[in-house]
């Protein structure tokens, strides 16, 4: 078969030989390991510049995109010209969040193709903006520092630019024949905008990494929480904070840890650049007298984050909207004891006894239930076991290739 790859992300494996730095390591570099052992022949096409083979027979061409809001017949031009040349059986977009995945659609029917296109479903951006503001006073949704003018990306803006992005979003699965996802979430959604969509049902492979290792209650450090991603508001950090200020009241030595860079700005040059969210997350810290119980781990490479896994006594994922979180798979993957905030396709992930699953708007519940893994002490490697047992299914890395492979084969006629 003859397989065309769209995606938002270039694999680990291209950018080593484009000489970039290899990046902190995707889950899209698991599935391709195991792809390009079989039989097929494969041109991936991601964002980047340059076009080439790799020496084991992997094409690519890289594209540009200025902005994932805006649309460009350029992009639906080029797209025509890759379809034109390679002439692939399968062609799987990967996500729908930005505007070339429309024009790869739009490309394919202009040649004929379109009946060949699967779209992978990652997240829901048109979904995602209904839920990006939740739990937000309307002066931070609105409110703006020197960096946000100069940008015009304050709350209201982002928000709306997810909007825009989710009017393409839709019209590319409208026109798309086959999707493939892995929630019951994701599945009411893509049916809701093409009732006659062929639903393809096809789990997660996760990055290599966790799939080694174990948490062990006596090796964690105890009382900390760990916390993915504080990035933009739909991780809803800011209802972690809240329940973080209830947690403290009753253990004073509890640790809050976060992966990626602080947004406290200490000097008028950070200041300067601070988004008006992350201005508002450090007032708040500071007027609850929390800075000092609030770590943040810098970008983290696989093996750093899952590090930082194992060190944790419970993972919090406080999100207002998620499909199938990879931090969640990854953390139930090595046991750790798991709170979810019960959001898009979380239950489909985290069942009762694995894990605690709560409502996304009630920060006292997930307060209870952190608090709930530091009583349970060393009885919560047991919920780690169940939620690994589970995991291990899902993520099954052999299994998921199997059905990747299966629908590409009834996709391009030959099941």
């Amino acid at each position: 078969m003859r397989i065309l790859w769209v995606s938002n992300m270039m694999p680990g494996a291209l950018r080593q030989v484009l000489g970039n730095p290899p990046g902190w390591g995707l889950w899209m570099d698991h599935v391709l390991s195991g792809i390009r052992q079989k039989d097929v022949t494969l041109r991936l096409l991601c964002p980047g510049q340059g076009a080439g083979t790799l020496e084991d027979g992997l094409e690519y061409a890289l594209f540009r995109e200025e902005k994932a809001y805006e649309y460009s017949i350029d992009l639906e031009n080029w797209f025509r010209d890759q379809l034109a040349d390679f002439r692939p059986d399968v062609i799987h977009i990967w996500g729908t969040e930005y505007g070339h995945s429309l024009a790869a659609v739009q490309a394919a029917g202009k040649l004929g193709l379109g009946q060949r296109v699967v779209i992978s479903i990652q997240g829901l951006v048109g979904i995602y903006a209904g839920h990006m503001l939740e739990g937000l006073p309307y002066r931070v949704c609105r409110g703006n520092t020197l960096r946000n003018l100069l940008r015009r990306d304050n709350l209201l803006r982002q928000q709306r630019d997810f909007e825009i992005r989710g009017q393409m979003e839709r019209r590319a699965l409208e026109l798309a024949p086959h999707v493939m996802g892995r929630t019951q979430w994701d599945k009411a959604i893509t049916q809701q905008y093409h009732p006659g969509v062929h639903y393809h049902f096809c789990n997660e492979t996760l990055r290599e990494e966790f799939y080694q290792g174990t948490w062990q209650y006596d090796q964690c450090q105890k009382h900390r929480i760990f916390a993915s991603s504080c990035v933009y508001p739909v991780k809803g950090f800011h209802y972690l904070l809240e329940a973080f200020t209830i947690i403290l009241e009753h253990y004073p030595d509890a640790t809050l840890t976060v992966a990626g860079d602080s947004f406290f700005a200490p000097t008028i040059k950070e200041k300067l650049r601070q988004q008006y969210y992350f201005r508002e997350l450090e007032r708040f810290c500071r007027e609850k007298g929390m800075t000092e119980r609030i770590e943040f781990l810098g970008p983290l490479d696989a093996g750093q984050m899952k590090q930082a896994y194992l060190e944790s006594n419970v993972f919090a994922l406080p999100s207002t909207i998620e499909n199938s979180p990879n931090s969640l798979g990854e953390a139930m993957l090595l046991g750790v004891p798991c709170v979810a905030a019960d959001v898009g396709g979380v239950r489909d992930l985290l069942h009762p006894g694995e894990g605690f699953v709560y409502q996304s708007t009630a920060p006292y519940m997930l307060a209870h239930y952190i608090m709930e893994v530091f009583r349970l002490r060393q009885d919560a490697q047991q919920m780690g076991v169940l939620a690994s047992a589970h995991a291990r299914r899902t993520h099954d890395p052999e299994k998921n290739l199997e059905a990747l492979l299966t629908a590409y084969r009834e996709i391009a006629g030959k099941e």
